[in-house]
């Protein structure tokens, strides 16, 4: 030991080289030894990828043919069940009052203010008879059409509207002692010769997705009746032959103050074997009338849907 010391210390400047040697290599070392994992690291990322690669120069490139005989029974499927859903909804197509479209275009105007006139009489003549109250100038939502015909252009719009009001007419007429206090028609918005230009130069994929229905207006109607009338005329809408969409539903009973205890815990009568099971449902918010009102759209459905458009051949 002391023999080295005293080299070292007789020899101090190869000594310093000798370490400075070590301090290098060992560096030097460290510095391969990271650069050889980092390659190891980079080739095994480069021998999976060109794995993934070989693996996938050996398969059929998509779309194969099964994929193809598979997407297009998807989509034929999806075709039938819109063609399906269009031909349903036909079933709630709003026909012209009276059968006017087999009429004379020249003759449509007078017959639908005749049988407007005819009808408005005879929903009063069924509301008298029921104990129903109308209000004044009563008829049909149409009184600007009283003493004068419709133009030809709109006949046939207000022949499918004058349908479902005289058919919502008798529906509220044909409840006792109900009192209607407004029964006035909505117009539909007009088409815009912008709207109509538009519709002239669309292109052929602009056709599929169209409306496949027209609104025809609607009618906003305040009245005052029972809960089981109120009740069996929301359902006979809802389950009308035309398709009606409530916007709009307000009610409020003609009595603010809630019933007294002592009148509620009255026993109530049994019902009889003649009434109906509608009727022997409990009255949950007292037996005081309802004041109801409310807004109904009517939608008709077009007869030309997607399916038809597209393969040139419409009804």
């Amino acid at each position: 030991m002391n023999t080295i010391t005293t080299r070292i210390s007789e020899n101090k400047i190869a000594a310093m080289l000798m370490a400075a040697f070590l301090l290098c290599a060992g560096g030097a070392g460290w510095f391969a030894f990271d650069a050889w994992n980092g390659y190891l690291t980079v080739s095994q990322s480069y021998s999976e990828a060109l794995s993934k690669l070989t693996k996938l120069s050996q398969q059929n490139p998509f779309p194969s043919q099964a994929n193809l005989v598979k997407f297009q029974a998807n989509l034929d499927h999806e075709q039938s069940e819109v063609d399906n859903l269009a031909k349903s909804l036909q079933s709630f197509r709003i026909p012209p009052f009276h059968d006017l479209e087999k009429a004379r275009p020249q003759d449509r105007p007078q017959l639908l203010q005749d049988g407007l006139r005819s009808q408005v009489t005879a929903i009063k003549t069924a509301a008298s008879s029921k104990g129903a109250t109308l209000p004044p100038g009563f008829y049909l939502g149409m009184e600007e059409y009283e003493n004068r015909p419709p133009s030809p252009d709109e006949v046939m719009v207000l022949a499918r509207q004058l349908t479902v009001l005289d058919w919502i007419a008798g529906q509220l007429t044909s409840r006792e002692g109900l009192i209607l206090s407004e029964f006035t028609r909505s117009v539909p918005p007009p088409v815009s010769k912008t709207a109509e230009a538009g519709k002239k130069t669309s292109t052929p994929t602009d056709s599929t997705s169209k409306n496949i229905y027209n609104a025809l207006g609607g009618i906003r109607i305040s009245f005052r009746c029972d809960q089981t009338s109120l009740r069996d005329l929301i359902n006979a809408i809802t389950s009308a032959p035309y398709f009606l969409v409530i916007e709009n539903l307000q009610l409020q009973n003609s009595v603010e103050e809630p019933p007294r205890r002592d009148a509620s815990s009255q026993t109530p009568q049994s019902p009889t074997d003649e009434q109906s099971a509608a009727q022997r449902l409990p009255i949950i918010v007292g037996r005081e009338q309802v004041n109801a009102a409310m807004k109904i759209r009517f939608l008709e459905f077009n007869g030309d849907h997607p399916s038809q458009e597209t393969s040139g051949n419409p009804k």
